[in-house]
């Protein structure tokens, strides 16, 4: 009889270490619910764990995710910090964008990116004009918004085709490469750790937007215990 329960015992055993092993890291797995970069990407800071959310004012998605983003960033630890990456593949992008980088430029994202993600997601107001194919800045329209909301205008209407701008148009293009970013809003932990809901394990989750803030929790104690 002994001898039977033996190898019950083992597999039981096997069993609960796994149950365990899924129980402690909420049974997120790479590849289901992150993806491990294949080169981490250098932090702006190593004393901070970076997390980075890519996403576009135009996108809807991205305009639900933002207040559950601000929910999780006001009990966000001491060691982490948000940063945001406006996603660029096609030119309206571009031009959305630099009025991210404009107003950061300026001191006043904090005070912009609500209204623009306002103007261009829930008035339409593209802030862009269409030249063939292309898009160029609707610099009137960009004026009119920045003064609205206390920014300088004039200031904007200059920097978003300067040099300075055009400049870290091109470092977020690159950032994103490096991410291996395809979608939005998408995040990256560490710059290591890729998270997707088109990823298979947030299929058929309704709350698939928090579970990615969920799996962000989870890789930043990951991130936090391998740097001891």
């Amino acid at each position: 009889m002994r001898a039977v329960l033996a190898p019950i015992t083992m597999v039981l055993a096997v069993l609960f270490s796994f149950a365990a092993s899924a129980q402690e890291n909420g049974g997120f797995k790479a590849g289901q619910h992150y993806q491990v970069l294949p080169q981490a990407v250098p932090q702006k800071d190593d004393s901070k764990i970076e997390v980075t959310e890519m996403f576009w004012y135009g996108c809807a998605h991205c305009f639900h995710f933002e207040p559950t983003l601000e929910r999780w960033k006001k009990n966000m630890p001491g060691d982490v910090t948000l940063l945001k990456l406006p996603a660029i593949w096609q030119p309206l992008m571009d031009v959305h964008a630099r009025l991210f980088y404009v107003a950061d430029a300026m001191g006043v994202l904090e005070k912009m990116h609500t209204p623009i993600f306002n103007a261009i997601y829930t008035q339409r107001q593209m802030l862009a004009v269409r030249e063939g194919r292309n898009w160029k800045p609707d610099l009137p329209a960009i004026e009119a918004l920045f003064n609205k909301h206390g920014a300088d205008g004039a200031r904007a209407v200059k920097l978003v085709n300067s040099f300075a701008i055009n400049s870290r148009v091109k470092q977020g293009m690159a950032n994103q490469r490096a991410y291996k970013m395809t979608g939005t809003p998408e995040v990256v932990v560490a710059g290591k750790y890729r998270i997707s809901s088109s990823l298979p394990g947030y299929k058929g989750k309704n709350n698939g937007q928090e579970l990615m803030l969920q799996v962000a929790d989870y890789l930043i104690a990951k991130e936090r215990a391998e740097r001891g």
